[in-house]
């Protein structure tokens, strides 16, 4: 599919600005990186120090930055895509599970550790497009919504008909069928 160079535009904005505080963040560490390698270069002795922690300031946190914001613009960029140009249909669900990832903090000093209980609900589905089957899992935060989805629940999907396997839930629309709230539907 070919999209016009506005439509690319507005899609990379879209996405630039969901990641807005993060990018201000860097800006906040290169600046702070930038001082330690100017307070080390007017210091008359022995000013090394601080240049190479500011050196090393800028380079850890650009260097962490270029490794995850890539990967999040383009899922910004792809939900930009996929609600502009993509397709309505409503998917089966197949399969609905939950994925614990509870922990104990651990304690020094004598204090008492506790239990954080951490649960992921995952709904995975199926849906057909042009004779063939794609699937999908979307994932909740909440108990109630999951408790809420049964298997014989019609999940409503927007999936991109140039490439089917980019797949976003209608929240909005699922939270509305249940009868729930839209923010508990995250």
């Amino acid at each position: 599919m070919k999209t016009s160079f506005s439509d690319r535009k507005n899609f990379t904005l879209f996405a630039l600005k969901q990641h807005i505080g993060l990018l201000g963040i860097w800006l906040v560490f290169i600046l702070f990186g930038s001082f330690f390698i100017f307070l080390g270069n007017n210091i008359e002795k022995e000013g090394y120090g601080f240049i190479l922690f500011g050196i090393a300031f800028i380079v850890l946190s650009s260097a962490f930055m270029l490794f995850t914001l890539p990967s999040s613009i383009i899922y910004y960029y792809e939900q930009a895509l996929t609600k502009k140009y993509g397709s309505y249909t409503t998917a089966t669900i197949t399969n609905k599970r939950i994925d614990d990832y509870s922990h104990t903090t651990s304690s020094f000093d004598g204090g008492k550790s506790k239990k954080i209980a951490e649960f992921l609900y995952a709904i995975e589905f199926q849906f057909s497009y042009n004779n063939q089957v794609f699937e999908g899992e979307c994932f909740f935060e909440h108990q109630a919504t999951f408790e809420a989805i049964t298997l014989e629940t019609q999940l409503p999907i927007q999936f991109l008909k140039t490439n089917p396997k980019k797949i976003t839930v209608r929240r909005r629309k699922l939270a509305n069928q249940l009868g729930i709230k839209p923010k508990l539907c995250n």
